[in-house]
């Protein structure tokens, strides 16, 4: 597992599509959240290639301006990206061959008080913290196959090689 600071050392080849992701997320915001239901976590914003999610043993292909919801699993199939925005404004980008959990995602709109808990198990990830991460850094974990990290930066890139 390799843990970087989004910066300009990043390599070309493997980060286009995390890349493209996270500029167009960073123009758009989030248009979406008056819509939100209770229970929805996020939004996907952009999209590359075959990007599937998985609940209660069923998976379906996503698409731009789906909702995501607490236990949602996000597969990226090979040249696949996916750039989605929660609730409370936090930014998360996958790029291809990725295996992402949203564990778990609670928010109130009123106090911008919550928790978030991800699970990358392969793959490639930015995340740039919301309202939660400002509000209550102690409040966001990401977890890996070897680590679990408390997430106490703002913007972060984490690659978890496959087997």
């Amino acid at each position: 597992m390799r843990i970087k600071r989004a910066g300009p050392m990043w390599r070309a080849s493997g980060w286009a599509g995390v890349l493209l992701a996270s500029a167009s997320l960073l123009g758009q915001g989030s248009a979406g959240a008056q819509e939100a239901t209770a229970s929805q976590a996020g939004i996907v914003k952009v999209l590359q290639g075959d990007v599937r999610a998985e609940r209660s043993g069923k998976t379906r292909p996503l698409a731009t301006g789906e909702r995501l919801y607490a236990g949602d699993r996000v597969l990226t199939g090979a040249a696949s990206a996916v750039g989605f925005t929660l609730r409370d404004d936090t930014l998360i980008s996958l790029g291809s061959n990725s295996q992402f959990l949203l564990e778990q995602f609670a928010y109130n709109d009123k106090t911008d008080e919550g928790s978030v808990a991800v699970r990358l198990t392969k793959g490639t990830l930015r995340y740039v913290s919301g309202l939660i991460g400002k509000h209550s850094p102690e409040s966001q974990r990401l977890s890996t196959p070897t680590a679990t990290i408390g997430i106490r930066g703002t913007d972060f890139i984490v690659e978890v090689a496959g087997e």
